[in-house]
């Protein structure tokens, strides 16, 4: 599903972004992202932040999150950015940036006054619940980054981001192209634009370059250590479980070898299960790890599920067993071409 009205030459705002503007008026925004906030949702919380002081110069802006990674700690750092604590801020309306669900926000999703009205701009899968939380809602499933889409935004305005800006718009595409594997035709033309725009490839690769953590390797290392493996079909899929790092575990199983992996984890009280996929298993089987796995499993949680085809998530309170259970029988229909 595609939620956008941009294109090419088109000088005005998306419908969702200029009717969130016009008739809520507000004098304060908000910006935030998912709890732990990769490149791709720190750059696209400062790109958006930068076009609203172009467009609405008198609004007053924040951008406040629940934690960044180490590597989007980087960026902040390079780039002088300015992350401020939630309650140092009183915002009339809120922008939610690579993230469709509140459940996504950490510890934020308690502590935002929820009747401000919010906008989405995202390019996960949609979630069920979304439309709950808001009416304005820019998603475009098929951009490789938020980033990407941020960068639609600002050409359909025919508006040029300032170098800083097309530094970061271009970091956070890197950074979720998996440093272009996963780029398109389109998304070429992007970094070609962006590079026009002052970005210079050596340097954002390098500013990206993180080296593993002790504790990251560590539970990689348990996590293939723990791992079962189930086989249907012909696909591999690898369950396991780690303390922490479950996504970064994740990857690690797809490159021993697993078509699927599950690493599920808990941490004060929250239960997080992270799945990847090759993308043989999306072509051949349709499988689409957020549609046909962790949106169905995250009720059964008392949680929410979603994320892309072959990268997805799930937060829930209770009963992994069951979220697991379920999981693996959704799996073993999808992938045995039962339904």
């Amino acid at each position: 599903m595609i939620i956008l009205y941009v294109s090419k030459g088109v000088k005005n705002l998306p419908q969702p972004f200029r009717d969130f503007f016009q008739k809520n008026t507000p004098k304060t925004v908000l910006i935030t992202s998912h709890e732990n906030a990769d490149p791709d949702a720190i750059c696209s919380a400062f790109a958006i932040d930068s076009l609203i002081h172009i467009l609405y110069p008198e609004v007053k802006t924040a951008i406040s999150l629940d934690k960044i990674s180490i590597v989007s700690q980087k960026i902040v750092n390079q780039f002088d950015l300015e992350i401020k604590p939630l309650g140092a801020f009183q915002s009339e309306a809120i922008i939610i940036v690579d993230a469709n669900s509140v459940e996504q926000l950490g510890t934020l999703k308690t502590r935002i006054n929820w009747e401000n009205p919010v906008l989405i701009i995202d390019h996960h899968v949609i979630h069920p619940n979304t439309r709950k939380i808001t009416p304005f809602i820019i998603i475009n499933e098929n951009a490789v980054a938020t980033t990407e889409l941020i960068f639609d935004i600002y050409q359909g305005l025919n508006i040029f981001p300032s170098k800083d800006t097309a530094c970061l718009l271009f970091l956070g595409l890197l950074y979720d192209s998996r440093h272009l594997i996963l780029a398109n035709n389109k998304t070429i033309r992007v970094v070609n634009k962006l590079i026009e725009l002052g970005a210079n490839y050596s340097d954002m690769v390098a500013l990206l370059a993180v080296s593993m953590a002790r504790p990251e390797r560590i539970a990689r290392l348990k996590a293939a250590q723990r791992l079962t493996l189930h086989e249907f079909n012909k696909w591999l899929v690898a369950i396991s479980h780690t303390s922490a790092y479950e996504a970064s575990a994740c990857r690690a199983i797809i490159r021993l070898g697993a078509d699927i992996a599950l690493v599920y984890g808990e941490n004060k009280g929250e239960i997080r299960i992270s799945g990847r996929s090759t993308s043989s298993v999306a072509k051949e089987t349709k499988l689409n790890l957020a549609k046909d796995i962790m949106e169905k499993i995250g009720p059964i949680m008392h949680g929410e599920g979603g994320g892309h085809n072959t990268a997805a998530g799930c937060n829930g309170k209770d009963n992994l067993e069951g979220g697991l259970e379920l999981a693996l029988e959704l799996l073993k229909n999808k992938l045995s071409g039962i339904f």
